[in-house]
């Protein structure tokens, strides 16, 4: 009787214990999935222009991230930017012109990836046309959709000193028929698309005039996602939007990889279909996209170059302008780590901000002044060692570029040859230092340079050298993609290095280990701005908060230097 109930309880604990595992499990598989379909505005019919978007809904790609997304199929009478705004779905692609002039109308939607990192529209003109430079398109018939593409051939023409005015725009029909039937000169197209078709007709690329934008950096940005700026600043919709990027981008690393199934998948959701074409107009949309490195990184020049194209064409660049303030953000793009986890203070935007501070033409006048301070030192030390003029030009070059190529060096890569030998003007540098000195040196007393007035000076550009020296190391290192330590060391490698290779090659211990700050100035003032810096990361779409964080490590590296010059500080020995 005992045995009986004791099978019974092991049965009855058996039968609790297999439900309870059922119930742990079934809701990892099922219930993380959102109750409510994310809703995906397609910008046109089915076609391999959008196979990422299929295979990822085919693969599984959504669901692995959590999501149910439902893929709405555009049209020539769907307006996804509209039904966005109204609600009726939640991203939509969209291209820049459309999206800014909507933004025009105070329609707050923002731009969270760009999935056309390089616009695909081209101006195709026939063989017949006569037409075999920008010159030859005066008063010739161009058909256009007036979709924005005419804002891309106006630009482009303005490049050539014409304008819209100087051809005859006409509105085209579909799939290149005017051009094909002879009934206008050129054509805007795609070039996965209608240009496929071109030449699938017969005609060779050989015998066109053809002028894609992307190359001639004349195009407007293209197919972007867009979302509400309200379902951005909500972290749950923020979080969902993440993890649909994520499936995407997994979507179209699968399409390239196997292009044929990728095709074969969107042939599925097409009513019919030419598979030659639908191949032809993968393999171009994949080169109009960065999968390998950035995929659905917006390149803020990029939209600054498309800001003034379609204020340029739409005739309303004040408006264009006002319309562009906040209309992208890479926080979803971030969220999702397409490119590995972030590397230092800074992300993509911000580091494009910097790099183009760092090459501005002022700074570089700063850098100038600092490497011909370095190399002034350099000489001095030669004349005090009555070297000939070969000596005189290798010490004098040492400390003036000894430290950004010591840096290069260990930096490698991008990097590789040294900065030197992409720009000869700090050779120039070096070169008229030492003729302009070595003039002086005969014509100057034997003590001149010893003066406190040409100490002083010296000192002045010397602080001016370390603290433009510590911002280009720190941005070497950022560049480079390396962690924010390195910004600290190739800051002072950067500012010290060439002086302690000139203190090695003359035999005398290096100045800055005998207790004079220097690279230690230059370590603070790369901290400074890496603080500076991790705070303007904040403010993702702004310049002007990545100029504050130099601006205020420049005066601490100078003000710091003009303390040591003057007060003769020391720093802290060990044992002393």
């Amino acid at each position: 009787m005992d045995s009986h109930r004791w099978h019974r309880r092991l049965g009855a604990f058996l039968a609790v214990l297999l439900v309870t595992l059922l119930a742990i499990s079934i809701p990892s598989v099922s219930t993380h999935v959102q109750q409510k379909p994310l809703r995906m505005q397609l910008r046109w019919l089915p076609q391999a222009q959008f196979a990422g978007f299929y295979v990822a809904k085919d693969h599984e790609f959504f669901r692995r991230e959590g999501l149910s997304v439902t893929l709405e199929q555009g049209g020539p009478s769907v307006n996804g930017l509209q039904r966005l705004r109204d609600g009726e779905v939640d991203v939509t692609i969209a291209w820049t012109s459309d999206a800014l002039d909507m933004r025009r109308e105070a329609a707050d939607l923002v731009n969270v990836a760009q999935l056309l990192q390089r616009p695909g529209t081209m101006l195709v003109c026939s063989a017949a046309s006569g037409v075999s430079k920008a010159g030859d398109l005066k008063g010739k018939r161009v058909g256009t959709w007036f979709l924005g593409d005419e804002f891309d051939v106006g630009y482009w023409l303005q490049r050539y000193g014409l304008g819209l005015d100087s051809v005859q725009l006409i509105e085209q029909k579909p799939a290149a028929r005017d051009l094909l039937d002879g009934e206008v000169d050129c054509a805007t197209a795609m070039s996965y698309n209608e240009f496929q078709t071109i030449l699938q007709e017969g005609a060779l690329q050989s015998d066109l005039f053809t002028v894609r934008f992307a190359r001639e950096n004349t195009g407007f940005l293209e197919d972007g996602l867009y979302v509400r700026a309200t379902d951005l600043q909500d972290p749950a919709k923020r979080d969902r939007l993440t993890r649909f990027l994520k499936g995407l981008a997994a979507g179209w690393q699968y399409t390239a990889r196997h292009p044929d199934e990728a095709v074969a998948i969107t042939e599925r959701f097409m009513n019919s279909s030419d598979t030659v074409h639908q191949k032809a107009m993968l393999e171009e949309i994949l080169q109009l996209m960065n999968l390998n490195k950035g995929y659905g990184l917006l390149d803020p020049a990029s939209f600054r170059r498309s800001v003034e194209i379609v204020g340029r064409g739409s005739g309303d660049p004040a408006g264009i302008s006002r319309a562009a303030r906040g209309a992208w953000s890479l926080k979803v793009w971030r969220a999702a780590e397409l490119d590995g986890p972030q590397r230092g203070p800074l992300g993509p935007a911000g580091r494009e901000a910097f790099a183009t501070l760092v090459t501005s033409s002022w700074f570089y006048g700063l850098d100038l002044i600092g490497t011909t301070a370095f190399a002034l030192s350099g000489f001095i030390r030669a004349l005090q060692r009555h070297y000939d003029l070969w000596g005189c030009f290798i010490l004098t070059l040492l400390p003036a570029v000894g430290g950004g190529i010591l840096r290069d060096l260990l930096v490698g890569g991008m990097r590789s040859p040294p900065f030197v030998f992409h720009d000869g003007t700090y050779l120039l540098v070096v070169l008229i230092v030492v003729a302009t000195g070595s003039i002086l040196a005969s014509l100057l007393s034997e003590g001149a340079a010893d003066s406190a007035n040409f100490q002083r000076v010296l000192g002045l550009c010397d602080s001016i050298g370390l603290a433009t020296f510590t911002i280009i190391g720190a941005q070497v290192a950022l560049e480079a993609d390396l962690n924010w330590w390195w910004m600290v060391i190739c800051a002072a490698l950067t500012c010290a290095g060439g002086g302690m290779v000139l203190d090695v090659v003359t035999g005398r211990e290096p100045r800055t280990f005998q207790g004079e700050p220097y690279e230690e100035i230059a370590v603070l003032g790369a901290l400074v701005l890496i603080g500076g810096l991790m705070i303007a990361d904040r403010f993702e779409t702004l310049q002007w908060p990545v100029l504050a964080a130099m601006v205020l490590s420049w005066l601490t590296v100078f003000i710091g230097r003009q303390l040591v010059i003057h007060h003769n500080l020391r720093s802290w020995r060990p044992g002393l």
